[in-house]
């Protein structure tokens, strides 16, 4: 093979390599995008029936205190008729309520799955350049070992590290503390 055949081949691979990650990249947004519409829409809805309920509530305040003013006439403090017409927009606002914590854990597991998938992909990437290294002579068979094995212990501790990186964010922690805490697994 020569060099052309060789810078061609090496070309057809980045365009490919580029093509897969955009369209791993356009499926991801469209999903997280599809799910954020779909959680709006759930809380648009809970949105409107409470600002129905609200007004129910402020009917049956009015008429309590219609009952208290008229109280020594014998009037009869009764909102059953209010009620029995919020019964279905309770319910629906429980059933709401059920839907928005669902998707809310499904997004948050759908972005939890996609940080997991790219610590793997980093994984994989990694263990190609050290088995492209090796192969070419690079680096030794002990230096292949030691960052492998370094690449693997990140991998198998994603979840840690995610949540340190999480306080990190959160302010919880400074700056050094969270490179001490990730030296600390990652030894």
């Amino acid at each position: 093979m020569d060099l052309f055949d060789k810078a061609t081949k090496v070309a057809k691979d980045v365009g490919n390599s580029v093509k897969t990650t955009a369209v791993n990249v356009g499926n991801s947004i469209g999903n997280i995008t599809k799910e954020q519409s779909e959680l709006a829409g759930l809380k648009l809805q809970k949105n409107n029936i409470d600002k129905k309920l609200n007004s129910a509530y402020a009917e049956i305040g009015r008429k309590y205190v219609e009952y208290i003013q008229q109280c020594d006439t014998g009037v009869v403090f009764d909102v059953a008729e209010i009620i029995e017409k919020m019964k279905p927009d309770l319910e629906k606002m429980a059933d709401l309520d059920v839907q928005i914590a669902e998707m809310d854990n499904r997004i948050k597991q759908n972005n939890l799955d996609r940080e997991r998938k790219k610590a793997q992909e980093l994984f994989d990437s990694e263990k190609k350049k050290l088995d492209k290294a090796l192969d070419m002579d690079i680096i030794s068979n002990e230096e292949y070992n030691e960052k492998l094995a370094a690449a693997q212990k990140k991998l198998d501790n994603f979840e840690q590290l995610r949540k340190i990186d999480m306080q990190l964010d959160m302010g919880i922690i400074t700056k050094s503390e969270h490179e001490e805490k990730t030296r600390n697994i990652l030894r």
